[in-house]
């Protein structure tokens, strides 16, 4: 049994992975890259409005005053998002009806709509938009009078800067998740009782699994939520992908609510995985000590 070692500058271990992408040119941030998506208080420009039955072409006017169109152009993790959902989704999930076309200011822009309802996208006019009057047109050849549209400012900071930002300032400290594990055990959730064979005492120890609940690939970077209390961790990389654009910010082990300002990191469990990186171990077992061990799984012959 051994007690985990710890990334000397975790920091530094994270920013070499491969999750940090270089910076753009010139410092700007590279607007193709992920991110997640935050509406702005006080920020509706348009609020929820329907199209007119059997109206075929309509149009929606809506002013940018010159300092928000500055600031807009300015910030790479700002952005005007036009996007539809159907009236009775309380969660304004985005989805556009099949007959649904849209142009801003004489510019047509292309819906992304996937494979299925869940993997439609808004759309970001930033970039076909100007200070002062802009126009939405939207054409329909059915009827999408069950469907809703907003126009709102929303903050899109990419994935990367949130993942630094999350390990600077909640990097939850080894000794703090010693504390949660020795408290998990006297709380008894999830016991493992496991057979000692040299002297027959039985042990509890609980179960980890080094594998994310989400992808089941290996934990890069180990976070749950503040309220979790449980020992196991996902990939925290994973989770804010996951939530980059329909956010439920539901925690995947144990489904609470994990809101971004609420996630941790686990240094315990991060030690943990640095020292068993490059091998091909799925889980571990942690005792009361916060002592831990691989487990073996016997190779398929």
């Amino acid at each position: 049994r051994r007690s985990a070692p710890y990334p000397n500058n975790p920091q530094q271990y994270m920013l070499n992975k491969r999750a940090f992408p270089p910076n753009g040119a010139g410092g700007q941030e590279n607007s193709e890259e992920l991110r997640l998506t935050f509406p702005i208080r006080d920020g509706v420009v348009l609020p929820p409005f329907r199209l007119e039955h059997n109206l075929a072409v309509s149009n929606h006017v809506f002013h940018l005053r010159d300092s928000v169109h500055q600031t807009l152009m300015w910030r790479s993790d700002l952005e005007l998002q036009l996007k539809c959902f159907h009236h009775e989704d309380r969660q304004m999930n985005t989805n556009w009806p099949a007959s649904v076309t849209v142009s801003v200011n004489a510019t047509p822009l292309m819906i992304e709509r996937g494979n299925n309802k869940t993997a439609h996208k808004p759309l970001y006019l930033k970039n076909v938009c100007q200070a002062s009057r802009n126009t939405i047109q939207i054409t329909v050849t059915a009827c999408c009078c069950s469907h809703l549209f907003v126009l709102q400012l929303v903050h899109r900071p990419s994935v990367r800067s949130i993942l630094q930002g999350l390990l600077r300032k909640r990097l939850l400290p080894a000794e703090h998740c010693i504390t949660k594990i020795k408290r998990s055990f006297s709380h008894q959730q999830n016991p493992m009782v496991q057979q000692n064979g040299e002297d027959g005492v039985e042990q509890t120890a609980i179960k980890v699994s080094l594998k994310c609940p989400i992808t089941y690939r290996r934990i890069s970077l180990p976070a749950r939520g503040h309220d979790c209390k449980h020992i196991q961790c996902f990939d925290l990389e994973s989770y804010l992908q996951m939530n980059s654009e329909r956010g439920t910010w539901r925690c995947p082990v144990c489904n609470k609510t994990a809101l971004l300002e609420g996630l941790e990191v686990d240094q315990y469990i991060w030690g943990i995985l640095y020292g068993l990186v490059n091998t091909d171990f799925e889980e571990v077992t942690i005792d009361p000590a916060a002592c831990w061990k691989p487990i073996h799984f016997p190779k398929a012959i």
